[in-house]
């Protein structure tokens, strides 16, 4: 039975990606900041998958070298899935991006220095199209543009640390890469992820936080197809050294809303005009991306992860339903 060690097993991706591995036979070891969460991920994992478990933590902290080599000791592959996400954008850049980055070298080089070939990488479609408003379409060949005025640091963050690991992953020609770059992830999560600031725009809509909402596409997918991809990009050769862009098609918020409302939720029902918008970008500085973002249409094309990864992705109505389902049971 294979071991793969997956980074940050606490966080809303990671547990459905480990349960996905269970699911698939492989033994799972997973990173934590604070052990003492072990017990309830343990407990989380077992009730979703209905039986007991055997799995391993160690205490590996993003910023810190202790614990890593420990980590990925016995292993045969990595799945790198954390990453810093911030609810409210950091006061200091560095608070994200030394971690995010240093991070993944510390990852990487403990893959390479253990002999483990394969890693799999958390990143997202943030690193891909951000700051590049002048295309409408976007695949796994471009980066977002680091340099734009409007970046924040959290798109930021996922750029730099991604570009890092393919950096590594060019100096180290042992390590097989390939990362996973999904859009914004909903659906349901095992545990309590109310924290999990991919959550957060949602959680706002039904918890009736938000009067309008902007004149913006989102893109989002299901956690449980996020999961799936990670562990179909371990078993698939052809995937090593490649992105995959992992969506479902970017829907208006207005349209999303709707979708919110006709499931009994008091949603927006109202676009806020573009200056509005832009007004309140002036007092609230993380609503400085979204400027560059009102009224643009665009498509992410996901034909690779179709192809190669046998991406299909859940219904956009059968992932409303079961995010708002599963944020009631917790809110």
């Amino acid at each position: 039975m294979k071991k793969i060690c997956v980074t940050g097993a606490a966080g809303f991706v990671a547990m459905a990606t480990i349960a996905e591995l269970i699911k698939d036979g492989y033994k799972v070891k997973g990173t934590l900041r604070n052990t003492n969460q072990s017990s309830q991920v343990k407990t989380d994992l077992e009730e979703h998958l209905n039986k007991t478990i055997d799995i391993d933590f160690i205490k590996a902290d993003l910023t810190q070298d202790e614990g890593w080599d420990e980590a990925v000791s016995g292993c045969d592959a990595i799945m790198h899935v954390a990453s810093p996400f911030p609810a409210k954008a950091p006061k200091n850049s560095d608070d994200i991006l030394i971690p995010a980055i240093g991070g993944t070298t510390r990852v990487l080089n403990a893959a390479a220095q253990s002999g483990i070939d394969r890693v799999v990488m958390t990143s997202s479609n943030a690193a891909i199209w951000f700051g590049n408003f002048n295309e409408t379409h976007y695949d796994e060949s471009t980066w977002s543009n680091i340099n734009h005025n409007d970046i924040d640091d959290y798109t930021k963050s996922k750029t730099l640390a991604e570009k890092k690991a393919w950096e590594l992953a060019e100096q180290n020609q042992q390590i097989k890469l390939t990362s996973i770059n999904p859009s914004v992830v909903w659906g349901p999560g095992i545990g309590n992820h109310l924290k999990s600031t991919s959550l957060g725009f949602f959680k706002m809509i039904i918890k009736k936080e938000m009067p309008v909402v902007p004149n913006m596409k989102i893109p989002f997918v299901d956690i449980r197809d996020v999961a799936k991809m990670h562990v179909s990009a371990l078993k698939v050769d052809d995937a090593v050294g490649k992105r995959f862009l992992i969506t479902n098609e970017p829907a208006w918020m207005i349209n999303f809303c709707n979708q919110v409302r006709d499931l009994g939720y008091e949603a927006p029902n109202k676009v806020a005009p573009n200056f509005m918008m832009k007004l309140i970008s002036l007092v609230d500085s993380s609503m400085k991306p979204t400027i560059p973002m009102l009224g643009h249409d665009y498509f992410l094309n996901t034909y690779q992860a179709r192809e190669i990864l046998d991406f299909d992705p859940i219904p956009v109505e059968t992932t409303i339903r079961d995010t708002a389902s599963y944020l009631e049971k917790y809110l």
